[in-house]
């Protein structure tokens, strides 16, 4: 009886080491949320990007979808933080939804870097900000048509107007444009980032300017519908297009000869580089509270074999992986 209880002992102390072990192994291994504001392309080709690297660098990833609520853009992060990840990497809705994920992040301990969204009194608070210089990512488009259009009529196509990102790319685009003065802007509409509004706003346009010659259309999923309009009418050869964003589409477009520039910002590469910054800052291997531009990349026929795809493949993923970090940078001033 008494080696059957000293047998029992034994692989009661052997259960409870395996269970320790086994917990502590676990532990080894961190634990991001992907935390994107809605489940458009975008945001799905940045967080399967994330999660291939994830995976590369032996980190766990658990991907939440917000659908530009607020509110259930703070019940993703409180689930993420009751999970027990090791940091939040996040796509905010608004900025009054960012202050309540850094409190919720910060109340429990838990790293917090944002894609964008960028203010100065939540930097302090945050693991980090990446995001574009909106106006100096929109000026070399219209540095580009000052130098490849000797004169003429040139309109812009503009997002949502109000959150000031619209904005920002009409003024950084004008400041270039402005290089050649044989050049006037004769129309600005918004389309709302919406592809059948574009299409209607540049069949207007080309009513009202039949004699156009240029176009800037602020992303290329409205650059779609303005081709369409623009080959109906027979116009597309007349009017040289510039874009943003460097979606799959908008290179199909380059390829075919139909948008001859676009700047990209593939969420591809920026999420692996946010990644892997929010990892050095677990790690206490990068200071937190600091800001990055995310990665960006003129496009343009010639350099189209080279382009940084949204739809990245493991081994261009790879490749990134052993790029340098971006360098943190001065935030852009408060507006």
């Amino acid at each position: 009886m008494r080696k059957r209880n000293v047998w029992v002992a034994g692989v009661m102390v052997l259960c409870a080491a395996v269970l320790l072990f086994g917990s502590a192994f676990a532990k080894d291994q961190l634990e991001i949320a992907f935390i994107r504001a809605t489940g458009e392309p975008y945001y799905q080709y940045g967080s399967q990007a994330a999660e291939i690297a994830a995976k590369k660098l032996g980190v766990k990833m658990i991907v939440y979808t917000s659908n530009l609520d607020p509110a259930q853009e703070l019940a993703n992060v409180q689930d993420a933080i009751s999970r027990g990840v090791d940091g939040i990497l996040i796509y905010a809705v608004s900025l009054s939804s960012e202050r309540a994920a850094v409190d919720a992040a910060n109340k429990a301990g838990v790293p917090i870097f944002f894609q964008y969204g960028y203010h100065p009194d939540l930097l302090p608070k945050s693991a980090g900000f990446m995001q574009i210089d909106l106006k100096g990512f929109a000026r070399p488009l219209g540095e580009w048509m000052a130098e490849n259009i000797p004169s003429g009529k040139i309109a812009i196509i503009e997002g949502t107007l109000g959150r000031g990102d619209a904005e920002a790319y009409t003024e950084g685009f004008l400041e270039g444009l402005a290089k050649n003065p044989n050049l006037q802007v004769v129309a600005k509409v918004s389309a709302e980032w919406n592809r059948q509004k574009a299409y209607e706003a540049a069949t207007n346009i080309i009513t009202a300017h039949p004699d156009i010659v240029g176009m800037f259309v602020q992303n290329e999923d409205m650059t779609v519908g303005v081709v369409n309009a623009l080959e109906r009418l027979g116009k597309l050869e007349q009017v040289k297009i510039v874009s943003q964003n460097g979606a799959p589409y908008g290179l199909d477009l380059i390829r075919e000869g139909k948008l001859q520039l676009t700047n990209a910002n593939p969420p591809s590469i920026a999420s692996v580089m946010a990644l892997r910054i929010l990892l050095g800052v677990i790690k206490g291997e990068i200071e937190p509270g600091h800001f990055y531009w995310a990665p960006t990349q003129l496009i343009s026929k010639e350099n189209l074999n080279v382009a940084y795809r949204w739809d990245a493949s493991e081994e261009e993923i790879e490749e990134w992986l052993k790029l340098p970090l971006p360098e943190p940078v001065i935030p852009p001033p408060s507006s």
